[in-house]
């Protein structure tokens, strides 16, 4: 150790000279002289770290250092290791519960499920009557659901409600002891679902669509008139089960609750009928109904008259016709067959053999094809025309081209409807006010799909060819059933004709397309009569004729 200066003088040093060991002393110490030049001897503190003693300090020190870095160290692993050991634990006790025997294990002290005291007891003596509650609570659910439009119950059956009584039972044997458990009820959310649509089939309104219906005037002519639909109600599906799920969790079996009703609007509108039930085409021809001094007793009181009844009656076959989306309808079908009486049909001047014309059964009945042919062609984009043919001799009522001859299991006019839509037809008779006494008037019209709007569709007939018949082509066949001067005509002389006919779209006035639609080609024939060959007879002269008292004078 060394001696530690302490600022004052040695006073039990001795003051001589000093030798030897003192001599060597010296060279440590130093020499402090006063004023009255006396010496003293004062220790220099020796430096850190130098010397033997300096050394064994700093060894002392690391060694310290050393130590209490191992104990630091082994506190470390110890931490570590009970974490790992707390992980393992916590692992096992999640992953693996404890297990517990079903048939021996016995529930511990103030154990309860649904109220039931359990304490002592294994499954087997408390599962009976545990299933047997579950079951009747399963049994007795009933959820009311009750408003002012409709009143209706769901019971557990109907949401197939099912319970976790075996799950909870395990927890309850395996937990510990004062403890409360309560079952859960769940609940089928399809077989909910498909209940909620059987009480929506039977006891919701439907929405009622808008509609419409048809007043006929005496003639037949058609009016319009459209309904307002009516807005609908029914449950809302997923609102009323999670409300029906929601009374059941919260562990209301029994309840009778407010359900969330939604309102179906119609889905087709006034407009939408409208829309729909526009007029598209209407055409409109003229027939005879009285004959005039013209024309012979026979034509006058026969075929003229029984020509008009037949085109009235036709008119009203066909009106009140209802063509679907993608449907082909039949003027024949419709009509039905002329050539048996009973249907009702009159002896009418009809074409016949294509160059004459005689009496037949629904004679006229053509005019009605035609008519309805040419309101169809103004809702031209809407109609497939299938099957449509010219007759043989031009029409007096239509341009030629445009007529559309019908005959019973022969010739058929037939359409199909290619709108989105159904096409109606009606067809009316009235006075023509260029000759009221004596003339009537068929109208033709179709409604259906709106055209676009401006829209127009208007038939075009072009002249192509004409070519009259000549004198010296006419037929003459004698015949010995007539005298000779006498004749009878067979067939009128009639012109060739070759007709194009187009169908013309416009948009606000204004020509947009010509659409060529199809050639007809009316043959025409020259004269055929026959003339007689009987010869005359001589009048006979009476040699005694009786006077007359009226010629006596």
């Amino acid at each position: 150790m060394y001696e530690k200066y302490s600022g004052l003088p040695d006073t039990t040093k001795p003051t001589t000279q000093n030798t030897g060991k003192s001599a060597e002393r010296s060279a440590n110490r130093g020499t402090y002289r006063s004023s009255g030049n006396e010496s003293m001897e004062y220790y220099q503190a020796p430096r850190r770290g130098s010397g033997s003693g300096t050394s064994k300090r700093e060894n002392a020190r690391r060694a310290k250092i050393r130590k209490r870095r191992f104990i630091l160290s082994l506190m470390g692993l110890a931490l570590i290791g009970l974490i790992v050991v707390a992980v393992v634990v916590l692992a096992r006790g999640c992953a693996e519960p404890p297990q517990v025997d079903l048939e021996t294990g016995k529930f511990r002290s103030g154990v309860y499920i649904n109220g039931m005291n359990l304490s002592g007891k294994t499954i087997d003596e408390v599962k009976g009557q545990l299933e047997s509650n579950e079951s009747y609570a399963l049994n007795n659910i009933a959820i009311t659901l009750s408003s002012a439009e409709l009143t209706a119950t769901i019971t557990g059956a109907d949401m197939n409600a099912t319970s976790n009584l075996s799950e909870v039972m395990e927890q309850a044997l395996s937990g510990g002891s004062n403890q409360v458990y309560y079952t859960k009820i769940s609940i089928d959310d399809a077989a909910l679902s498909a209940r909620i649509d059987e009480i929506n089939a039977t006891t919701s309104a439907p929405p009622v669509d808008a509609s419409f219906s048809v007043d006929f005037s005496s003639s037949g002519k058609p009016a319009f008139n459209y309904v307002e639909g009516s807005a609908g109600y029914g449950l809302d599906s997923e609102a009323t089960i999670a409300l029906v799920k929601q009374t059941i969790e919260s562990g209301q079996l029994q309840a009778t609750i407010t359900p969330t009703l939604t309102t179906i609007q119609p889905s087709v509108t006034v407009d939408d009928v409208k829309a729909h039930t526009t007029l598209i085409g209407k055409f409109t021809t003229t027939y005879d109904f009285k004959g005039t001094a013209e024309d012979t007793e026979e034509q006058r009181t026969i075929f003229i008259p029984n020509r008009a009844f037949n085109v009235e009656k036709g008119a009203s076959m066909i009106s009140d016709q209802v063509i679907k989306p993608g449907e082909k309808w039949s003027f024949n079908d419709t009509v039905g067959d002329r050539s048996v009486e009973s249907n009702g049909w009159k002896l009418a001047q009809g074409i016949f053999g294509g160059d004459r014309k005689t009496p037949q059964l629904g004679g006229g009945i053509c005019q009605v094809s035609t008519t309805l042919y040419n309101a169809l062609l103004e809702a031209y984009p809407y109609f497939d025309f299938v099957d449509r043919s010219a007759h043989s001799i031009p029409s007096t009522y239509v341009d030629k081209g445009l007529d559309a001859t019908v005959d019973s299991n022969h010739i058929d006019f037939q359409v199909k409807n290619i709108s989105e839509y159904p096409v109606y037809i009606f067809a009316y008779t009235g006075e023509n006010k260029m000759a009221k006494s004596r003339k009537r008037d068929l109208t033709v019209v179709i409604y259906g799909e709106a055209l676009p709007a401006g829209t127009e569709y208007k038939t075009r007939t072009v002249l192509i060819s004409e070519e009259a018949p000549l004198e010296e082509d006419a037929v003459i066949t004698e015949t010995g059933k007539l005298f000779v001067g006498e004749e009878n005509v067979l067939a009128e002389a009639h012109t060739k004709f070759v007709v194009d006919v187009y169908i013309d779209r416009y948009l606000n006035g204004e020509l947009q397309e010509s659409i060529f639609l199809h050639e007809d080609t009316y043959p025409g024939n020259p004269l055929k009569k026959e003339v007689g060959t009987k010869p005359t007879p001589t009048p006979l002269v009476d040699p005694t004729p009786t006077p007359n008292p009226d010629d006596m004078p």
